[in-house]
């Protein structure tokens, strides 16, 4: 064996590459094992990929800060430089520490627990039927455009109270905001994506205008009643907006879209499904074990630690890469195998994150994609790839990852 990786250009890996945006889990592994703390000059970051590390960094709010610095962004550093839909340095729930991150989740908290979110059952569970009746019948149909995409938006849209017809003007103001802008992007190609931003901010800023006009019970009117009673200020209703927008489908349609791959490509586990109806519950856990949509989160360290030997100073960053520690075998038997039957505890899975910043969604996101699931499954006997699995194309985001276009048929026989 060679000499251990000491930064992940070492192994090659490019958070910017094709191959490793859809083939991750060979870097993980390596780095697990070899590297398990590696600097990423790409990321300016300290790269964490073993399980009791991932866990302690997200459990210690106070040694590893969630505020992130601007200058850490991963991309573009001159020329024209991406807009942002709310102000730079604005909070959100995800880049905030507390008492700020308390101040913020607490207005929508209530919206999304599982009481609350499980009477859009019916709804969800429509939206699916619609998506996916008659399809079992077509040469190919891609799972993506036809159910992991509309389902979350329509879903997502109608809770904070617009029109889920815009979905596919969702879906390009949610591409630009959510994907990196890659370093050799032309200012053309960032000019273009600002375009984007731009209309997505100002269509954002006249729904929330319209409620402090004529105040609703959405999710939209009810952030603007917090900014009315002094809980949240503008910047932070618009940011607020934006984050339930674009994590609220985003995320969704890749672990659906990739739940779905993953039983096209390993048929017994369909047919287990089949069979056993009653393991679609933990089927979705390990789905977010297995194959999640988040691959990693950051955090800024606020005073000296260290991790296997290497010091990291106050002000550097770490990325924990959730995926890789939901793989970790320390943890998981046979990591690397799907089992719908794995105990949850005590090892839990992390695809939903840690702690006080554990996916606020979570919920919703599952009953989605259980309802995904069970419709599929319903309407196809026995669905396969339509096209090799190597030619399945990925979204250009190392973190958010899914397909971009991911067609199934019913198995050939």
């Amino acid at each position: 064996m060679g000499a251990a990786p000491t930064s992940t250009e070492d192994i090659g890996l490019d958070m910017f590459d094709a191959e490793a945006i859809a083939r991750p889990h060979r870097f993980y592994a390596l780095l697990r094992e070899q590297a398990p703390v590696v600097w990423s000059e790409q990321a300016r970051s300290w790269i964490l990929t073993r399980y009791e590390d991932v866990k302690r960094v997200l459990r210690d709010h106070e040694t590893f800060s969630s505020v992130r610095s601007e200058e850490r962004r991963i991309g573009r550093k001159s020329g024209l430089l991406p807009e942002q839909v709310a102000p730079p340095g604005t909070p959100n729930m995800l880049g905030a520490d507390r008492p700020d991150h308390t101040r913020l989740r607490v207005v929508l908290r209530q919206d999304f627990i599982p009481s609350r979110i499980g009477r859009w059952q019916s709804r969800i569970e429509a939206v699916c039927d619609q998506t996916v009746r008659g399809v079992a019948g077509r040469d190919s149909y891609d799972v993506v455009k036809g159910v992991a995409e509309p389902l979350p938006v329509t879903v997502i849209a109608e809770l904070l109270g617009i029109p889920s017809e815009l979905g596919v003007q969702f879906k390009r103001w949610s591409d630009a905001a959510i994907e990196p802008v890659a370093p050799n992007a032309t200012d053309d190609d960032v000019r273009a994506r600002n375009a984007l931003i731009t209309e997505f901010r100002d269509y954002l800023t006249d729904r929330i205008e319209e409620r402090r006009v004529a105040p609703t019970e959405d999710l939209i009117g009810r952030l603007v009643a917090a900014e009315g009673e002094g809980e949240l200020n503008q910047a932070e209703v618009l940011s607020a907006v934006n984050l339930l927008l674009l994590a609220g489908n985003e995320t969704t349609t890749n672990l659906i879209s990739n739940a779905v791959l993953a039983l096209a490509t390993q048929p017994e586990k369909q047919a287990q499904l089949r069979e056993r109806p009653d393991l679609i519950d933990p089927a979705v856990e390990e789905f977010l074990r297995y194959d999640g949509s988040v691959q990693y989160t950051s955090r800024t360290v606020t005073k000296p630690v260290s991790f296997h030997g290497q010091t990291v100073a106050a002000g550097e960053a770490v990325i924990v890469v959730l995926a890789s520690a939901n793989r970790d075998p320390r943890v998981f038997e046979r990591p690397d195998e799907l089992d719908f039957e794995r105990p949850r505890s005590p090892n839990k899975h992390i695809g939903f994150g840690d702690w006080i910043h554990i996916c606020l969604g979570q919920f919703l996101a599952r009953i989605e994609t259980r309802a995904a699931l069970r419709a599929l499954l319903g309407e196809f006997d026995d669905f396969e790839l339509a096209i090799p699995e190597d030619d399945i194309p990925y979204r250009p985001n190392f973190n958010l990852r899914g397909p971009r276009y991911l067609p199934i048929r019913e198995r050939q026989v």
